[in-house]
């Protein structure tokens, strides 16, 4: 088996790269690039690795240009540059909906920190996102109970 070539930095890897490659063009919708994030695999960097049951992620935190703290998120295991990969060794696989679930309301996220295919969202951001979007299982679940609902709710003969 014979080692791979990088991919060349400005060709989009994936889905959420092909959205964030579009996203400068004049009829980019934002959306696109939100629900890509949310419904894909990104990766984290971790001090950590998880091989042990007691294991706990330490996330990779960056400083954006305004000194605020972001989580760094990649969109491709190919993505992260080994500057980063000093600091957290071990690249851990999520979904983009994970990560919002879980990083603290004082926190930002920047996807690809560096690259041509990234962006940055600050924590109103983020809020408005957990606001506005649904999961694709959080709106089947969702229509699964108010179907429950009308159904227990529907007069007995």
């Amino acid at each position: 088996m014979t080692d791979q070539p990088a991919a060349p930095e400005s060709l989009p890897l994936n889905d959420l790269e092909s959205k964030l490659a579009k996203a400068g063009q004049a009829d980019a919708n934002p959306v696109d690039v939100i629900l890509s994030f949310l419904n894909n695999e990104v990766y984290i960097l971790s001090a950590d690795s998880l091989d042990r049951p007691d294991a706990a992620v330490e996330p990779l935190v960056l400083s954006n240009s305004e000194g605020q703290p972001v989580l760094a998120v990649f969109s491709h295991p190919s993505r992260v540059e080994s500057q980063f990969l000093e600091a957290a060794p071990n690249v851990l696989g999520t979904h983009g909906a994970a990560i919002l679930d879980s990083i603290g309301d004082e926190l930002g996220l920047v996807i690809n920190p560096g690259s041509e295919h990234g962006f940055e969202m600050g924590p109103e951001g983020i809020a408005n996102v957990r606001r506005d979007f649904t999961r694709a299982d959080e709106g089947a679940d969702a229509a699964d109970e108010a179907a429950d609902v009308a159904t227990n709710a529907a007069p007995q003969e």
